[in-house]
């Protein structure tokens, strides 16, 4: 039988309770109370000194201020003193160019191209998806009328812009080739930048990808599928000096190798985390060497990084840049806006956090990387590129080899370039 306590024991009690939830209470608030009021009174500091230069230069300085100009001066000035160095502040006209191109789309034909001696316009490039590609319009061939404007050195800017324009609208050119003219009326439509491209070394399939762009991913898939049609034993796949690109390009590509599981994680600034991208389970089952250098950043940190993580990819070349944290931009009232970091990334499998550390290689190679050129992988040449030479080195090998743990380094090889 449970003892029974009197009325106002019970009541003793129940004050006593209710004096130190009160007492831990006024602990908890006072704390915060304090470290709002030294908050506050920072910034009145702060402000007290801008006050005070303000007042000084008003009355002193003898030139008419710029009040825009000003402002966004002060701006900066703050975003620089907050060690974040991704901060960065946009004035109206600026946020509006930021937009604009985070958005943009062009549409055309899919060529670039240039003057020659002649004034002609000679096609240099050709996208492969293009409709351009699709007429058969080919690098070497000379464009020297565009709709009724004969091509001459005076009319080139003129003839140039007409092989841009609105989706679905057409434009005449008249090609010659080969001492032939033809005709041909092409419709403009929205150009999916070419950024993949592959070429052999023996039987080793060699993968470019010069950026990680929205159509990147599709066509990566492509080129790795045709690289297994071909009965590659493995594949080289070159990111170095790929400092931009969609995050979300890196980790779909990712996906396209890995097995079933988490490819990227964020920890934000106020301390959640969260998983930003998975794998499915149709992993490529084929040994990756992955070459990066020294200008490699973000989305080629995350591929390359990744794929190692998964215990998929070698990885050769020279530690990368380590630029591995989200950014989020804040659009102010008068138009203007800031852009300031608010999380870091890590590997999801190995919680590697590459921001200012970088992907280390696990076989280092020195290499100018200057001295890249990718403009025509005809001329890439193992016996001068010694990254080159050691991963195709590491993919004959690669077969029955293990893949080192994040992070690790398994041979070091230094070489002029």
């Amino acid at each position: 039988m449970g003892k029974k306590i009197s009325l106002g024991t019970a009541i003793t009690l129940i004050l006593i309770a209710v004096t130190m939830t009160f007492a831990l209470t006024m602990v908890l608030s006072l704390n915060n109370f304090n470290e709002m009021v030294s908050s506050i009174t920072e910034r009145e500091n702060m402000f007290a000194k801008f006050t005070e230069i303000d007042n000084y230069v008003r009355y002193n300085h003898g030139e008419t201020i710029d009040e825009s100009v000003l402002m966004d001066s002060v701006a900066k000035g703050y975003l620089s003193g907050i060690s974040d160095p991704y901060a960065k502040y946009m004035n109206p006209a600026e946020y509006e160019a930021f937009v604009s191109a985070s958005g943009k789309t062009v549409s055309g034909i899919g060529i670039t191209v240039s003057m020659d001696s002649s004034g002609y316009m000679v096609v240099d490039n050709v996208y492969e998806t293009s409709t351009a590609s699709s007429a058969g319009i080919v690098p070497g061939d000379v464009i020297v009328k565009v709709d009724d404007i004969n091509v001459t050195s005076e009319s080139f800017p003129q003839a140039e812009a007409l092989l841009t324009g609105d989706a679905g609208t057409k434009v005449t050119l008249t090609i010659r080739r080969d001492s032939e003219d033809s005709e041909m009326e092409i419709t403009r439509r929205v150009l999916v930048p070419t950024t993949v491209y592959t070429r052999t070394f023996d039987s080793y399939h060699y993968i470019r990808v010069n950026d990680f762009s929205e159509g990147t991913p599709d066509q990566f898939s492509k080129a790795v599928e045709k690289a297994i049609s071909a009965g590659a034993p493995a594949l080289i796949i070159d990111v170095r000096s790929v400092s931009t690109g969609l995050i979300s390009a890196a980790a779909e590509m990712v996906d396209k190798f890995a097995p079933s599981g988490d490819i990227l994680e964020v920890e934000y600034s106020n301390g959640k985390s969260e998983i930003l991208y998975t794998s499915n389970s149709h992993e490529t089952n084929i040994p990756v060497v992955i070459l990066v250098n020294e200008i490699c950043s973000g989305a080629s940190e995350l591929f390359a990084g990744s794929l190692r993580d998964f215990g998929i990819a070698h990885i050769v070349g020279a530690k990368t840049t380590g630029y591995g944290s989200l950014q989020e931009t804040y659009k102010l009232d008068d138009g203007s806006a800031i852009q300031l970091t608010v999380g870091r990334y890590y590997l999801a499998n190995s919680k590697f956090a590459w921001e200012g550390v970088g992907i280390t290689p696990d076989h280092i190679v020195e290499y100018n990387f200057k001295d890249l050129d990718f403009s025509d992988l005809s001329l890439l040449d193992a016996a001068f590129d010694t990254q080159l030479s050691k991963a195709i080195e590491v993919a004959s090998s690669s077969v029955s080899s293990e893949i080192p743990e994040s992070g690790e380094t398994s041979e070091e090889t230094s070489s002029e370039g």
